[in-house]
């Protein structure tokens, strides 16, 4: 398959939303490939990895206006044993694992970046994942504005919770913002 072509087998399959104030972010896809009797398992599928999304983006919003203590009810959509990977843990070759490794990851995302909010303006969904793409701005505790904007990429296990955490962004944006 070359690029731009499109693969026959994902047509259809994948749900195309926008976050809006809100909330009414989903938009249901009109065009269906696959076999008739997985149509409606693949529409289910995705409504509900779509309200997990917004289960996330609830918690993070929560996070993002409250205090670090406010972590553990994002930490608490993680898997025991799910995998956090972001651009500034790749530049360490570094990955998060466990509870309490992305706990602390996002009691120091709160102390790090302060008073800010995400806003999501496209989120996507598959059968067991979903891609959220924001923009984040704020100030952070030393008074710097904060503005970047990046994708998330989240993977749920078959319980519903986050098996696989993976954040894009330009590190180089953050860190020069946060200098200013």
């Amino acid at each position: 398959m070359r690029i731009g072509e499109q693969n026959p087998q994902n047509t259809g399959r994948r749900r195309a939303a926008r976050c809006a104030a809100d909330r009414s972010y989903l938009r249901s896809g009109s065009h269906w490939a696959g076999p008739e009797g997985l149509k409606e398992e693949s529409i289910m599928a995705n409504t509900q990895i779509a309200d997990k999304a917004q289960e996330f983006i609830d918690a993070l919003h929560t996070l993002e206006q409250g205090t670090s203590d406010d972590a553990n009810s994002v930490a608490a959509l993680f898997a025991t044993d799910a995998a956090l990977h972001n651009s500034a843990l790749d530049n360490k070759n570094s990955e998060l694992k466990g509870s309490d490794e992305i706990l602390q990851f996002w009691v120091e995302y709160k102390e790090t970046l302060g008073q800010i909010e995400s806003k999501f303006h496209h989120v996507t969904t598959s059968d067991n994942a979903a891609g959220l793409f924001w923009t984040t701005t704020g100030q952070n505790p030393e008074g710097n504005e904060v503005n970047y904007h990046g994708s998330t990429l989240l993977q749920y296990n078959t319980e519903g919770l986050i098996e696989f955490f993976r954040g894009y962004y330009d590190t180089r944006e953050l860190a020069v913002k946060g200098k200013n």
